[in-house]
């Protein structure tokens, strides 16, 4: 599972450990991104409570934008077919998971779950799972 999403945990990483910031708002929002990362490596999946579910579905958000924005054209500058394949799939992944990370803590069903666990979709060249979007427990 580590190996699957080794570069996804590792961008998750690397835009936080970027993010520098006096804001502290931003600063929990990396915060969220570093433990989250640490997560996926491991696991493939990840629990935010669901009042920090807002600040991390930015964060993911965040993620998306620095990667279309900043590193995306850089990789189809370089003709890079497979770094722009992973790049596409972590910015469609993490603007999935922002998403979806809204949608929960808005449920009305859901208003008495204090947390929710995110499977993250299957990685490029894994096999998906039955659905291939994310699930919450």
């Amino acid at each position: 599972m580590a190996s699957d999403y080794g570069f996804y945990a590792g961008i998750l990483r690397f835009v936080a450990k970027k993010t520098e910031t006096e804001d502290r708002e931003i600063r929990i929002m990396m915060g969220h991104l570093a433990g989250i990362a640490d997560a996926i490596e491991q696991t493939g999946r990840f629990m935010v409570e669901r009042d920090n579910c807002e600040s991390a579905a930015r964060a993911f958000a965040g993620v998306a934008k620095f990667l279309q924005e900043r590193i995306l054209p850089e990789a189809l500058n370089a003709c890079n077919e497979a770094a722009v394949e992973q790049l596409k799939w972590t910015i469609e992944t993490s603007l999935v998971l922002a998403a979806e990370l809204v949608k929960r803590a808005a449920n009305e069903e859901l208003k008495d779950q204090d947390a929710f666990t995110f499977d993250v979709p299957a990685a490029p060249g894994t096999q998906p799972s039955a659905s291939g979007a994310p699930t919450v427990h």
